[in-house]
């Protein structure tokens, strides 16, 4: 039987979380660099992301409200590696604002996919050169856009 406006603490935990990390990165898109006038056609680059946020907070004051929820039986367990590899997207994000994107992005796909089970170093290490290489040539070449040098890499050079 569904009973309206049923939700559990999960739920409401599960919302206020959500709402959380929705206004830390919505402060976040404060620090978005500003896009020449030539180059503004439709969404500016801190619009779409914001209107993306506003659509997953309201999606989070629904559960949080119990609308749309019905009851069901528990999930099963989290399987270790989702929490492994979002423990890995953290400190990515971590490593970003410390040593840069270039580094950080060579070393997070050589660590998740050793993470995953890949166990060529050499394997790992020609594809994220390769991925590092593309989004260069794509983004700051190709775009003229700008990525984050990092706190050690700013001393550095």
């Amino acid at each position: 039987m569904t009973v309206p406006g049923w939700r559990s603490r999960t739920d409401l935990l599960v919302a206020a979380v959500i709402l959380a990390f929705c206004a830390i990165v919505y402060g976040l898109t404060y620090r978005f660099d500003a896009v020449p006038v030539a180059l503004m056609d439709g969404l500016g680059a801190e619009l779409f992301p914001r209107l993306v946020l506003g659509v997953v907070a309201l999606m989070a004051v629904l559960i949080a409200l119990g609308i749309g929820i019905t009851p069901m039986a528990a999930p099963p367990p989290v399987h270790p590696m989702v929490w492994m590899t979002g423990g890995a997207m953290l400190a990515f994000m971590v490593a970003v604002e410390v040593i840069g994107l270039w580094p950080t992005a060579f070393l997070f796909v050589v660590g998740l996919g050793w993470l995953w089970g890949e166990r060529s170093l050499l394997r790992l290490a020609l594809s994220a050169a390769g991925l590092c290489a593309v989004l260069y040539l794509l983004f700051v070449r190709l775009l003229g856009g700008t990525f984050p040098k990092g706190l050690l890499t700013s001393l550095w050079s």
